[in-house]
């Protein structure tokens, strides 16, 4: 992601210039201001840039050349529903989530899938979110921390979220052993942005290293659960997944590796 080209402008008409200021100062990128006319497309092909953080009335937005991305729970709020009524939850089971449990999700993307361990592990438990992309990282950090869905429960379960930018073999190496109860992968948000329209605008954002053997080694020494989401049976097996589990109708399987 080092090589990612960025700049920080306002929405237009906004009144979030010198919101717009501060981010690009804290990122040490350039503030763009926007002209009387012209569109965030024209800004990114005249500065020759990957994308642009859009400080909005709504928030933080992110644009690039494949569309604009903001903060929303997305199917995490449909999910908690069904939870709440008592019926299952695959993640939340794949997992072995309890109340108090502490949970690493190495692959945070749009923080669906932490929303809802942090639903399930309630307020004495834990969830950190590592973000390869520190646009993503930045955006879905304010927006778990300001976007209101109506349940209090939901809102509490976003807020407390820790996102961390970083890559996840990086922050694996700083972790003590056991400091986490289940490590999560989600290697289908790095590759499966392709079908997904609501995913195309971070296509350009993805941090495209494939989940190894060695990441996997890690994440055993932080926890004794590892729990990787994908839909090849064969791939979670050559990862080491002793367990797959998932709905029967549904393509997206749950591997487990213990210690």
């Amino acid at each position: 992601m080092s090589g990612l080209k960025f700049a920080v402008t306002a929405g237009r008409n906004s009144g979030r210039e010198w919101q717009a200021r501060a981010w690009a100062q804290g990122f040490g990128v350039p503030y763009l201001r926007r002209g009387r006319s012209g569109s965030l497309e024209e800004l990114c092909a005249k500065h020759g840039l990957d994308a642009l953080l859009v400080a909005t009335k709504l928030g933080a937005h992110v644009f690039t050349q494949e569309g604009r991305f903001f903060f929303h729970p997305s199917m995490a709020d449909l999910r908690l529903k069904h939870v709440a009524a008592g019926e299952p939850d695959h993640l939340i089971e794949a997992l072995a989530l309890k109340p108090g449990a502490k949970v690493l999700d190495c692959t945070l993307g749009l923080a669906s899938d932490a929303i809802v361990a942090s639903y399930a592990v309630g307020t004495q438990g834990k969830v950190v979110g590592v973000e390869a992309s520190p646009l993503l990282a930045f955006a879905v950090a304010r927006g778990l921390q300001q976007y209101t869905t109506g349940r209090a429960d939901v809102d509490a379960a976003m807020r407390r979220i820790q996102v961390v930018h970083a890559r996840a073999e990086d922050y694996l190496k700083t972790v003590p052993p056991n400091s986490f109860d289940a490590v999560y992968f989600d290697p289908m948000f790095r590759f499966g942005v392709q079908t997904s329209a609501n995913m195309k605008p971070l296509r350009p954002l993805a941090y495209e290293k494939p989940l190894d053997a060695d990441v996997i080694r890690l994440a055993l020494l932080a926890a004794p659960r590892v729990v990787v989401k994908e839909r090849s049976e064969d791939f979670l097996r050559s990862l080491g997944c002793t367990e797959i589990t998932g709905g029967r109708y549904s393509r997206v399987k749950y591997g487990i590796i213990g210690r």
